[in-house]
């Protein structure tokens, strides 16, 4: 199996905190995918959406979408659980995967727009992008079952550590009045995961 995506792809850098955290790197090694060969073989060949990452089966076939690579690469390698075993806590770690990708991607790509891309951003972008940023934090703050989002470390954690690796480039922390989430991306930032997949996603 190799993983293809982007250097600079926050949903490939999920998979790959993923497989850093069940020791899979070497298994599953990482195939750089640069954006301007996604095109039309990208297409045919490995996602329709010409997006990344893909993860390249061992019949060559291929998987798209970070979380079912995710999940398939778990069931495989059930060591290092991602996705909890409890029907509930995975329905939260769903939701909270989905809420990561609804309520904090979209401002982290304009705030990420208008503070490092060429030509900038409006101060109101600005100041709307880093408000939606605390309502996220506030709300992890609240469902916070433990440790980690659903109480041991899973795929919902996974899926926000690309974007809280970035915080400190968009000059981004964690409000001091909401301690469990300031304390949870401390956690988060001490996983060897977090170092071993510094690259930054920047779409």
């Amino acid at each position: 199996m190799r993983l293809h995506g982007g250097t600079h792809s926050g949903y490939t850098q999920k998979v790959r905190v993923a497989l850093a955290e069940k020791g899979l790197t070497d298994i599953v090694p990482f195939v750089d995918v640069p954006k301007a060969e996604r095109g039309p073989l990208h297409a045919r060949a490995r996602n329709v959406l010409r997006l990344v990452p893909v993860l390249e089966l061992d019949d060559g076939t291929f998987l798209n979408e970070s979380s079912a690579i995710i999940e398939y690469l778990d069931a495989l390698y059930p060591a290092r659980p991602l996705v909890p075993a409890d029907p509930l806590r995975r329905a939260r770690m769903h939701a909270l995967d989905h809420y990561q990708d609804q309520a904090l991607t979209p401002p982290y790509r304009r705030l990420w727009n208008a503070l490092v891309e060429p030509g900038g951003g409006d101060t109101e972008t600005i100041a709307a992008a880093r408000h939606a940023f605390v309502g996220v934090f506030r709300h992890l703050d609240s469902v916070l079952e433990g440790p980690y989002l659903v109480g041991d470390f899973s795929l919902a954690d996974v899926a926000f550590v690309p974007r809280l690796q970035l915080l400190p480039t968009l000059g981004l922390e964690v409000p001091a009045e909401l301690g469990r989430a300031r304390a949870w991306v401390e956690r988060l930032r001490a996983r060897p995961s977090w170092a071993e997949t510094m690259f930054p996603p920047v779409r």
